[in-house]
C-alpha cells in the first residue's frame, strides 16, 4: 500500500513540475539571405569559405524588453585540432526594431579559417546566454 501511495505521488509531482514551455531561442546559418523560399532550403548549412557571407538569423521566442542583443562571435582554437583556446572575433551591440521583436537577422564576411561560435545575449540580463551555435569557415 504505502510502495503504490509512494507512485502514486511520485507521477503527480513529475507530471506537475514538468509541464514547462521548452521553447528556446536558436541560431541558423545559410549561405543566402534569408526570405521565406530559404528559410527551409537546403541551403541552411554551418559550413563556409572564407569571404563569402554567413546570413544568421536569431529567433527569440519572448520579446527582449530593452530591444538590445549583444551578439560575440568566438574563434575557438587554432590549427586542425580547433582546441587550443578562444579568441574573441567579433562583437556587437544590436537594436532590434519594432516590427520584428521575435527574430533577427543580418550576415558577416570572415576571411580566416577555424571553427567558431555565435553567442547571443539579451541587454536585459547580460550574463545569461540566450543562445549560441557552433558554425565553420573551411577552405
Amino acid at each position: 500500500m504505502k510502495k503504490t501511495l509512494l507512485l502514486i505521488i511520485t507521477l503527480f509531482l513529475t507530471i506537475f513540475t514538468c509541464a514547462c514551455n521548452n521553447e528556446k531561442s536558436v541560431i541558423l546559418f545559410n549561405k543566402y539571405r534569408f526570405t521565406k523560399e530559404t528559410i527551409n532550403s537546403n541551403s541552411n548549412t554551418n559550413v563556409f569559405k572564407p569571404g563569402n557571407t554567413i546570413n544568421y538569423l536569431i529567433t527569440l521566442p519572448e520579446p527582449v524588453q530593452s530591444k538590445l542583443l549583444l551578439i560575440q562571435i568566438v574563434k575557438i582554437g587554432g590549427g586542425k585540432q580547433e582546441r587550443y583556446g578562444y579568441e574573441l572575433v567579433w562583437g556587437k551591440t544590436v537594436k532590434i526594431r519594432d516590427e520584428q521583436i521575435y527574430y533577427y537577422t543580418n550576415y558577416i564576411v570572415l576571411n580566416q579559417a577555424g571553427a567558431y561560435i555565435m553567442k547571443v545575449y539579451s541587454r536585459d540580463n547580460p550574463t545569461k546566454l540566450l543562445t549560441s551555435a557552433y558554425f565553420y569557415v573551411r577552405n
